[in-house]
């Protein structure tokens, strides 16, 4: 080989090697900086955790101060993790690579980004990332929010979930089939409104609009069909138990008792309409039933359609009650005992204690429940409340 080829090789070689190392070690150029020679080993045993989770293990372990401006989105990623006694360089090169992140370290900071060279951390990530800090609506159906302490969102509304606040919402929160939490630090400019759960503002925290909270059996039973409905779980436990049952109950049967004092000409023309029009009546109430999860869905997603979740929930629960008192009417009136002549009072009675009874029943007691008050609110409803008697063809 003449010595002009021999040069030629050994300059292509020069140029090629550098190339050669980085693609052999690619984790190695995500961490800029170089950790100190005395950096503590590291034992991290993480079976369920996220990529910000190891990160905080690894600060915690080596006494660095950890700063993560990389987006939620890479640093909420799933990650198994276990190793023992490691150097510290070395595993976070590992936590790095799983998370498409890379990183910088001087003078005991670790500051943790977002690589923007990876597919995985698309331009729709990103945009809806910078969209969530500077505020934008959020929505979420069958899954729970959680608005940061740097995030400022204009709203947030979970259908079938609930909303947790450490930032700042400037208008309204609001969660169907869950709970609204403010942390101290929180602020909200508008209402929080929690259907089947509750509202809880700790001292710390800020809430300039109303404190809407719904709970009890009816409001319970809709948040907790929202959630199913828009694919989240149920939460129909605390509803089924027996204490629960009993109080409902109870409180069923006294205020039907009070409704057939209050309307017993209501009362008896719309348990007529309903013993006229069997059918239609319970078109009606599955209407009622179905129509109003779709109702909070489109009454969340607007500015002032949110006030009225809670009136939308209230009727609904005076409709059913009333269908409920009807039930009642209807099944006392064909019991075997009480007399010839039963007053509406004593048909609600009469037939109240039986519906009460099967109430007590786990799951299909509370479905009969909610069968027989929908029926007979659907009868109320196409009825007017017995203003619109039934037309029958002989």
């Amino acid at each position: 080989m003449s010595a002009t080829k021999l040069i030629v090789v050994l300059a292509a070689a020069l140029v090629l090697l550098p190339a050669a190392v980085w693609a052999a070690t690619p984790g190695a150029t995500r961490l800029e900086g170089r950790l100190p020679d005395n950096a503590a080993v590291v034992s991290i045993d993480q079976t369920r955790g996220t990529v910000l989770d190891a990160l905080s293990a690894i600060a915690r372990q080596t006494g660095y101060t950890l700063v993560v401006t990389a987006p939620e989105s890479a640093t909420s990623r799933p990650l198994v993790l276990q190793v023992s006694k490691r150097p510290a360089g070395e595993v976070l090169d590992l936590v790095l690579e799983a998370g498409a992140l890379r990183a910088s370290f001087a003078d005991g900071v670790l500051r943790v980004r977002s690589d923007a060279g990876v597919a995985g951390d698309s331009w729709r990530e990103r945009r809806r990332e910078r969209r969530g800090r500077h505020g934008s609506e959020r929505v979420r159906f069958g899954e729970s929010i959680t608005v940061g302490a740097d995030e400022t969102l204009d709203k947030a509304v979970a259908i079938g979930g609930s909303v947790t606040i450490a930032g700042h919402v400037r208008r309204d929160a609001v969660a169907i089939g869950g709970s609204v939490t403010l942390l101290p630090g929180a602020r909200v400019e508008g209402d929080a409104v929690a259907i089947g759960g509750t509202v809880s503002v700790p001292d710390g925290a800020t809430l300039e609009g109303d404190n809407v909270s719904l709970g009890g059996p009816i409001p319970t039973m809709a948040g907790s069909a929202a959630g199913w409905v828009a694919g989240g779980r149920p939460r129909l436990r605390g509803m089924f138990g027996f204490a629960a049952r009993a109080t409902r109950a109870i409180l069923l049967y006294v205020v039907a008792l009070v409704v057939a004092v209050a309307f017993p000409a209501a009362l008896a023309r719309t348990r007529q309409y309903l013993i006229e029009r069997p059918g239609l009546s319970a078109l009606g109430g599955l209407a009622i039933v179905l129509g109003f999860v779709p109702l909070c869905v489109l009454l969340a997603v607007t500015i002032i359609g949110i006030p009225l979740i809670p009136v939308a929930a209230m009727l609904l629960a005076a409709l059913l009650v009333f269908g409920f008192t009807v039930s009642a009417s209807w099944l006392g009136d064909r019991l075997p005992v009480g007399g010839d002549e039963k007053t509406p009072m004593k048909t609600v009675a009469l037939g109240g204690v039986l519906l009460a009874v099967v109430g007590l029943i786990p799951w299909l007691g509370t479905t009969v429940l909610i069968l027989a008050a929908a029926i007979s609110a659907g009868a109320a409803l196409l009825s007017r409340f017995g203003r619109r008697p039934a037309v029958v063809t002989v």
